[in-house]
């Protein structure tokens, strides 16, 4: 079942994510790279930006657990959208199933520490339009009619848009939660609040703080009395 978001963009499913990486691996030409890279928006949130500048240095892929990609600067087009510290490098967790498809991909075509992790096969850089178009193959093959016609899915970012929004329902939505969260996909709080106002739970009644209410609703039964009037000094 898919989502709407606060500025009406469609989510797309762990199913329909998962599946259209699964149609790019099994593409002859550069499937494995193409289906990487994509991983790495769909599982860390990633800007398209941000993972086409990964190199092998940046990425901490352990042999067990979860691993850490750094997101430099210069791979968020100058600036962390809507966050403070722009300048900072950016820790993002890698899930273990990233992990093991970007150890794959290493392995794979032999990189080296500074390589950059996602290149065609033939060498070529992977580029915006060779992933957009692989995309729209993809979700023309995937999709139902109704779906290819509508907003869902339309851009590569709606796997980043995705992952966040799993982030936001997985995680127990303290503050605490939310701020780590906006950390890691390099937006302001209140950006992401906003945007992805649907995927946080309004508080049950257990939750709500019924003494705190109780105390401010006694206040109206205090005598009201004319308050005077504060003196300049």
């Amino acid at each position: 079942m898919t989502a709407v978001t606060g500025d009406g963009t469609f989510l797309l499913d762990d199913r329909q994510c998962f599946s259209m990486l699964d149609w790019v691996a099994e593409q002859p030409q550069s499937g494995l790279v193409l289906r990487a890279f994509l991983a790495s928006i769909a599982l860390a949130a990633l800007r398209p930006t941000e993972a086409l500048a990964l190199r092998v240095r940046d990425a901490e892929l352990p042999d067990e657990g979860n691993g850490v990609l750094l997101i430099h600067p210069q791979g968020q087009e100058g600036h962390v959208e809507g966050a403070d510290g722009a300048g900072d490098v950016r820790r993002v967790p890698a899930c273990p199933e990233l992990v093991a498809i970007l150890k794959t991909e290493v392995t794979r075509r032999d990189l080296g520490h500074d390589d950059a992790i996602f290149v065609l096969d033939d060498g070529r850089p992977l580029t915006g339009s060779v992933y957009r178009e692989v995309w729209r193959q993809a979700r023309a093959a995937l999709l139902e009619a109704n779906e290819i016609d509508s907003p869902l899915g339309r851009n590569v970012s709606a796997l980043r848009d995705a992952c966040i929004a799993a982030w936001l329902r997985n995680g127990d939505q303290t503050a605490a939660h939310i701020v780590t969260v906006a950390e890691c996909a390099g937006v302001s709080v209140p950006r992401l609040a906003e945007r992805f106002a649907h995927c946080l739970r309004k508080p049950t009644p257990a939750e709500i703080p019924w003494d705190r209410l109780e105390a401010a609703f006694r206040l109206s039964a205090l005598r009201s009395e004319p308050m005077a009037a504060a003196r300049r000094p």
